[in-house]
């Protein structure tokens, strides 16, 4: 019996390509590369500065939207997050990462955020940094 191809293709430079929604990933995200938490705008300067490295040989990195974010999630997949708590993530990323994403979206003083604990988006506060906020940077393929 065949064994199925993998949603998810993984690179030596660092980045994850997934073949189901033509996006590359950063492989690692903001939590495992700088060990902290993140408000809105510094996850927008994370990505200006890994912009300014040409990460991977690319200057296009950029927050996710809530639904490139929301694809990462996936129930029947485990994963741990920085404090050794399990996330619905595919194990092909490393383990470590924040338990959350910021995203691109935005209203007012709030952006969203999607937790890889249930799936699930919500608003926070652009200057919270109270729940292991990260980001995890994307780029089209």
């Amino acid at each position: 019996m065949e064994k199925p191809k993998s949603r998810f293709i993984k690179s030596e430079d660092g980045t994850i390509y997934d073949s189901l929604t033509s996006l590359t990933w950063m492989a690692s995200d903001s939590r495992l590369n700088l060990d902290k938490e993140l408000s809105w705008d510094e996850a927008g300067e994370y990505a200006r500065q890994t912009n300014d490295k040409k990460f991977a040989g690319h200057d296009d990195w950029r927050l996710p939207t809530i639904h490139e974010a929301s694809s990462l999630h996936d129930e029947k997949k485990l994963n741990k997050d920085f404090k050794g708590g399990d996330i619905q993530f595919d194990s092909i990323f490393p383990p470590g990462a924040g338990n959350c994403t910021w995203t691109s979206d935005e209203r007012g003083n709030e952006a969203q955020i999607v937790f890889y604990l249930n799936g699930c988006p919500y608003w926070y506060l652009k200057d919270d940094k109270s729940v292991s906020h990260a980001v995890r940077l994307v780029r089209r393929a």
